[in-house]
């Protein structure tokens, strides 16, 4: 029966002497490693695990071969555990440990299961919770994730940063126009907007409905300004199509509400409540503004023309 439950096990089953070297192993560490049972028999363990995790391993394992303690997980705190394929390449492993034998004669026993498809999914999952199913956006969530990055990043280096929220304007009378759908691609057609206009380092999210959030790493408030101004007027100077039949045409345009990071006194909500006291501001003097928060050296508000909600 245990010979049976040995060769039939899906995971792979290792057993490793008193030298480290692994003198059985079942079908499954064959597969799983990519290596004979020939060439898998007399070969030291860490030659199955990615050269720069062998000395922690040897100092796990030596530890765990004098210690009480009959089985337990390996874990690594800072870094997962991976296995080594005979042709290079590195998967995520889930080993568990267990002693056999007892005194100078006690072997060790190493249950591997490969956790590659689980270490996928989870990162699909996380990658679906942080983003927006409609923009591919960070939603709310995934942003504040990146942003708080930002910010420690901001604060460390003493870079400058500037966050903008940016709304589209009277996005209620575009639904209520042509329909949920239409609007929808509205969101979409902005946001492409704002994509090209960015640099790669630049970091959007969706914040809600047609609210977007905007960081702009490592540039000045000059230059933020400057940045946050041709979005507004790429937006404005758009054209949307409301139809396939490419002759119905509406205007868009956005408000933005920006405010600079200070490092010594500025966390994520200070900055958001900041732009939100913008765009105050810019409701009291009409759309299709920028407007910034005071603490922004040059600060000043934008407003051309607006361009006009038709369907014509």
């Amino acid at each position: 029966m245990y010979r049976d439950i040995f060769e039939s096990c899906a995971d792979a089953i290792l057993v490793v002497d008193t030298d480290y070297r692994v003198t059985i192993a079942n079908a499954s560490a064959e597969t799983m490693f990519g290596q004979p049972l020939r060439q898998l028999a007399g070969q030291p363990i860490h030659m199955l695990i990615p050269e720069n995790a062998r000395t922690r391993h040897a100092a796990h394992i030596h530890q765990f071969r004098s210690s009480p303690v009959q089985a337990r997980y390996m874990q690594e705190r800072e870094a997962e555990i991976c296995g080594l394929r005979a042709d290079g390449t590195e998967f995520p492993v889930a080993v568990s440990i267990l002693k056999s034998g007892s005194g100078a004669n006690t072997s060790l026993v190493a249950i591997v299961r490969d956790i590659t498809e689980q270490k996928n999914l989870e990162k699909q999952l996380k990658e679906v919770a942080g983003t927006d199913p409609l923009t591919g956006l960070p939603n709310r969530r995934g942003f504040v994730a990146r942003a708080e990055v930002e910010i420690q990043r901001a604060t460390r280096y003493r870079h400058p940063m500037t966050i903008a929220m940016i709304d589209i304007d009277l996005f209620k009378n575009v639904n209520d126009t042509f329909g949920h759908a239409v609007g929808d691609r509205a969101i979409c057609h902005v946001v492409d907007i704002i994509r090209r206009g960015l640099r790669a380092p630049d970091i959007i999210g969706r914040w809600g409905g047609e609210e977007f959030t905007l960081i702009l790493t490592e540039t000045p408030p000059e230059s933020s300004i400057n940045v946050l101004e041709r979005l507004r007027c790429d937006v404005q100077y758009s054209s949307f199509l409301t139809d396939s039949t490419g002759k119905n045409r509406s205007g868009l345009t956005v408000s933005i509400r920006a405010a600079h990071f200070a490092a010594e006194l500025d966390t994520l909500e200070t900055l958001i409540s900041q732009s939100d006291e913008a765009l105050y501001l810019a409701k009291q003097q009409g759309r299709n503004r920028l407007c910034v928060s005071a603490a922004i050296p040059g600060a000043m508000s934008h407003r051309p023309e607006q361009a006009s909600l038709s369907s014509s």
